[in-house]
């Protein structure tokens, strides 16, 4: 099973990654940063537990959902003070492929991890063991940072 080992280490925090993100997609990240704000509860508890986890989102440039999901994620670690690894550029292959997404040109950890869905949000513990992901849009919660700290409670069960 791969682990937080598998991800590269140099990848940009969220922030810088909307910073980096072309021109024309930018925009709609800015504004839901800009716009968005955190539930105050979840933060609290974050701030408690990021200590023993780290957070990596993959994304796909265009995509409206990782526009509402990054964004947050920015948010968040600029509110924890620990930054966040995100990895974009995810591009879809040519018609007739039988794969999600184009290895490259998106990260390798695509198919590392498995990655159907743009975005993806991956918890991994203090070992690097994944304990839980996100595809998408929060599922479980109303926010992400909500279905951040319900995965990581559960996985303390």
């Amino acid at each position: 099973m791969p682990t937080l080992r598998d991800i590269i280490t140099d990848a940009p925090s969220c922030g810088d990654a909307i910073e980096a993100i072309e021109p024309s997609y930018r925009g709609g990240f800015i504004r839901q940063r800009d716009e968005y704000k955190l539930n105050k509860n979840a933060i609290k508890k974050l701030k408690q537990l990021m200590d023993e986890y780290t957070i990596v989102i993959l994304f796909a440039n265009w995509c409206g959902d990782s526009r509402r999901a990054l964004p947050v994620l920015a948010l968040l670690e600029k509110e924890i003070g620990k930054p966040f690894r995100a990895l974009g550029g995810m591009t879809k292959p040519p018609y007739g492929s039988d794969k999600f997404w184009a290895v490259p040109p998106s990260p390798a950890e695509v198919d590392i991890f498995g990655i159907t869905s743009s975005p993806t949000v991956l918890i991994f513990d203090k070992d690097g063991n994944e304990v839980g992901r996100i595809k998408t849009r929060a599922r479980m919660t109303p926010t992400i940072e909500e279905e951040i700290v319900k995965l990581i409670e559960d996985s303390k069960r």
